[in-house]
Order: C-alpha cells, then sequence, then structure tokens
C-alpha cells in the first residue's frame, strides 16, 4: 500500500490541475522493500533511517504492519516537524490515536504540534480479489473507484483533516468520515473476524486425527479459507486482534450463533433446507458486489461525493487553505 500512494501520488506531478510537485521519501526496516518501491519508481529518495525520513516532511503517511507502528511513532514523534500531518493506515486507529498523542512532539505548553489523522483506504473493485503482499504488487490505481474512510481524533485540528481531504481530492477518491471507535468496530467485522476464522479453522484442522489424511484434498476452497496464514504478519494480526479485542468478541459471538443454528439445521431431514440457506445468502452476496463493484451503497447519502463534501467540511471547523492554493514549486 505504501508503494502505491507513491506511485498514486508521482503521478500527479506535472499534471496541470495539481499545484503541487509532491518530493516521496520512502523508508522501511527491510531495504528490499525500500529498493522494491525505488525500482517501481514510487519513490524519489530512499532512507534507512526512519526519523530522517520524516524530518522535514509536511506529510507522512505509514502502512507499516500493526505490531510496528506504536514502535515508529515513538522514533519519529520527536523528529516531526510542527504541523506535520501523519496518515495512519493501520487497521485500527484507537491505539494510534493514543500513542501518537503520547510520542508527537510538542510545544512548551505540552500541547501535540503534529497531528495524525487515520486513513483506510477501501480499494478499486478491479483488485478486491486480490491478496498480494509484496512490494512489487503496488499499483498507482489501487485506490481509482474507491473511497478513503478518514478517521480524525475528537480533538483532531480541523486544518489537518482538511489536509487528508484535500489529498484524497487530488487522487479523485470518494470520502467518507468516521470516529476512531465507529471504524474500529467495522473493521472488526471485515478484517479481524475473517483472520480470526481463518485462524480457528486451520487449527480445528491440523489438531484433528484426519488431517494426516484430509490434507490431501487441500484445492483452492482450502487455499482461499486460509491464505492469510501465508501472507500474514502473526506479530501485527496479534496485535490487531489484541487491541481490537472486545469488538472482536461480541463478533465471534454473533457467529457463534450463526454456526449453532446452522448445526441445527443440519440435524433435520430435510434435504431442501441447507439449499434454501446458501440461496438466500448468496443473492444477498451478489447485491453486495454489485454495490461494492461501483461503491454505491443503499445506505450512504450522495453527500459521500466530494464536490458536496466541500459544503459540509465546515462542521470539522475552519478549513485551511486547500491544495490547489499553492504555488507548483512547493513541494510535501
Amino acid at each position: 500500500m505504501g508503494a502505491s500512494f507513491g506511485l498514486a501520488l508521482k503521478a500527479l506531478n506535472g499534471k496541470p490541475e495539481v499545484k503541487h510537485t509532491f518530493s516521496i521519501t520512502g523508508s522501511d526496516k527491510t531495504p528490499a522493500k525500500i529498493k522494491a518501491a525505488a525500482k517501481l519508481s514510487a519513490l524519489d529518495a530512499e532512507q534507512a533511517n526512519i526519523e530522517e525520513s520524516v524530518r522535514g516532511a509536511d506529510i507522512v503517511i505509514v502502512t507499516a504492519p500493526f505490531g510496528d507502528v506504536e514502535a515508529i511513532y515513538e522514533l519519529i514523534g520527536p523528529a516531526l516537524k510542527p504541523g506535520a500531518v501523519v496518515i495512519d493506515c493501520a487497521p485500527i486507529k484507537t491505539p494510534s490515536v493514543a500513542w501518537a498523542k503520547k510520542y508527537f512532539r510538542r510545544n512548551e505548553a505540552g500541547e501535540n504540534v503534529a497531528y495524525l489523522v487515520g486513513l483506510t483506504p477501501v480499494i478499486n473493485p478491479e483488485y478486491l480479489g486480490e491478496a498480494w503482499e509484496e512490494t512489487a504488487a503496488a499499483r498507482p490505481d489501487l485506490f481509482t473507484n474507491g473511497v478513503f474512510f478518514i478517521v480524525p481524533a475528537a480533538d483532531c485540528p480541523p486544518e489537518a483533516v482538511r489536509l487528508v481531504s484535500d489529498l484524497s481530492d487530488l487522487l479523485n477518491v470518494k470520502v467518507h468520515f468516521s470516529d476512531p471507535a465507529e471504524h474500529d468496530g467495522m473493521v472488526a467485522s471485515t478484517e479481524g473476524l475473517p483472520a480470526l476464522l481463518q485462524l480457528a479453522y486451520f487449527r480445528s484442522l491440523v489438531n484433528s486425527s484426519s488431517w494426516q489424511d484430509s490434507q490431501w484434498l487441500s484445492n483452492p476452497a482450502f487455499f482461499l479459507a486460509t491464505h492469510q496464514l501465508a501472507e500474514g504478519d502473526p506479530m501485527a494480526l496479534g496485535a490487531a486482534a489484541y487491541h481490537n479485542r472486545q469488538n472482536l468478541i461480541a463478533k465471534v459471538d454473533a457467529v457463534m450463533e450463526a454456526l449453532a443454528r446452522l448445526r441445527e439445521a443440519l440435524t433435520i431431514d430435510d434435504a431442501d433446507l441447507m439449499s434454501e440457506y446458501y440461496d438466500d445468502a448468496m443473492k444477498k452476496y451478489a447485491d453486495w458486489q454489485s454495490a461494492r463493484a461501483r461503491n454505491r451503497w443503499s445506505t450512504e447519502p450522495e453527500a459521500i461525493e466530494k464536490s458536496e463534501l466541500r459544503g459540509s467540511m465546515n462542521l470539522f471547523g475552519p478549513l485551511m487553505p486547500s491544495f490547489g492554493g499553492r504555488k507548483k514549486k512547493d513541494k510535501k
């Protein structure tokens, strides 16, 4: 995701309607990832030292595994310049808000002078079925036709929120605003629970007496149901589950209730009952697929459009000048 942000921002450079030039420095604890991003031309500069990579930066985008986020904020906090905005792409936002308050640069009055705004991209529908984690899989259009969930803390300055909103405008991405607690509850359903179910499913199989034989019959259905165990980061997945555990417990209870109902249905001598359950679920799934392909939802107000959001942003207070108000030579 980090390299995709780099590619998307660099693609803006030179466009007549964009009055900014973006100069991008990349940093990662794994040098090979920086090299891979540079090979894709997603970076202008490479920096192994993470503190130096953010020094003087106006915008910092953090796309690290969740297990590394607190340590990163502790390192970069003192190096952030006053007014810097950190865009936090961690899967859950409540812990990041607390870490930013703890570690980010402060003035003499003890107030933070660098700011964190959470952001969760809802990616281009064309890439929805791809679960690549490698840097080489970055795409300049990863966010095209998607949505940015902007998740500011309650006390985040409106200027910082507007900066992220303007950035999404430049990338031609719709936005939706959410508070950290609401966001983390939703993510428990769509990110945390699937990972937890993969863990439970595989543990139930590998610890069974039939595993030695049944593993031979592993085909796409099995792989798709367990792929995060091959591609995920165990520390990141574990940390995200721990920090969002209250939300996850509620989701697990709901799944256990659904499984209990299905188990009961299997005990009934009715050849059509399970087919009816599948038919009902598949129709609703098709409705979701259709809406996701267009990122249009029956429960979402039309105000999600950027053109209409501009008139409602004053809900956050006075607005800062937009990106368009700067001269071409300025760099961010």
